[in-house]
């Protein structure tokens, strides 16, 4: 493929620079949603759970949040609210709770009900501008099993509890390490206590939580993992490896506005708007999916063996009656 000159540090500067306002973003919505909800923070557990350095959650703290009533412990942080407080938000506060208060929505109605009451105590209710559509599982049924599975994460002791499958239901025990969502479902990482081998469990087919007093040491670097996953495919014991995608110039703006992962990198740019990307995986199925939902604009590069297994999957689908 021909590619087009152009100047590299216009290019990336751009890119980056999206990108770095993105993330920035998210990690704001995320850690004002979690201050709201009268948690106390760590700038340690933010660099993980963020993705950033230590430097950009203090300016984050410190410059961004500089309007909010922050009250600081050392290396934790929490919100220490007035009544007079509560009155001084300022355009961009309101304008975050808003978008808090419609995410939330898509949660489900007991999720809802719950986080409304936290976000009207710090605003009054009021006609809200803002829409989104998030395709995930109502949260509301799972609540009860959420907070448990929450406290023994943050205890960091083994849970007893009993997990379905397509072949029945097991008495397992686990060491609980991060609940998160991906591609709309919740699930529970955990360590499987038998042989600290970490897999995903859904969270909807938890039950009978019971947590211990059994305390477990988390691995150190899974939080930098879940952060770089694509899917919830992704698997912490691989070395991560690159796929080169070519993205055609019909939808390449998207991927541009809203990259794959934060590994991602533009490594080219041809002169109908196509572009290749760089990204990192650990397994397969974290690109296999979402290079098939966008056929025909999408082809992996490299390596040719996980292109195969696109074609073979498609020629599979074109051969059935």
């Amino acid at each position: 493929m021909e590619k087009m000159p152009f100047h590299k540090k216009e290019h990336t500067t751009k890119a980056s620079r999206q990108k770095r306002y993105e993330g920035a973003n998210r990690c704001l919505a995320m850690i004002l949603a979690r201050l709201y909800a009268g948690d106390t923070l760590s700038i340690k557990e933010l660099e993980a759970e963020c993705g950033a350095s230590r430097r950009t959650i203090q300016r984050y703290v410190n410059e961004r949040l500089v309007g909010f009533p922050i009250k600081k412990m050392g290396d934790r942080f929490r919100l220490q609210w007035t009544r007079q407080e509560e009155m001084a938000l300022g355009p961009e506060e309101i304008a975050v709770l808003e978008m808090l208060n419609e995410l939330s929505k898509k949660q489900g109605h007991v999720f809802y009900e719950k986080a409304h009451r936290v976000l009207k105590k710090v605003r009054a209710n009021a006609a809200n501008p803002y829409f989104a559509r998030l395709d995930m599982e109502d949260i509301g049924e799972m609540l009860s099993t959420a907070a448990k599975i929450e406290r023994a994460i943050k205890k960091r002791v083994v849970v007893h509890c009993r997990y379905k499958m397509d072949d029945g239901t097991y008495d397992i025990d686990i060491k609980p390490l991060k609940i998160v969502n991906f591609q709309g479902y919740w699930y529970v990482v955990a360590q499987d206590a038998r042989n600290d081998i970490v897999k995903k469990y859904l969270l909807r087919h938890l039950s009978n939580i019971r947590v211990s007093d059994e305390s477990f040491t988390p691995p150190v670097d899974l939080n930098d993992v879940i952060v770089k996953a694509l899917a919830i495919w992704f698997d912490p014991d691989v070395e991560p490896f690159e796929i080169r995608l070519f993205i055609d110039g019909e939808v390449a703006k998207y991927f541009v506005r809203k990259p794959i992962a934060s590994s991602q990198t533009i490594i080219g740019k041809d002169a109908d708007g196509s572009i290749e990307v760089v990204v990192k995986i650990t397994h397969e199925m974290e690109i296999v999916p979402l290079v098939k939902q966008w056929l025909p604009h999408l082809r992996v590069m490299e390596p040719e063996w996980i292109d195969e297994i696109i074609r073979r999957d498609i020629i599979a689908y074109l051969s059935e009656p």
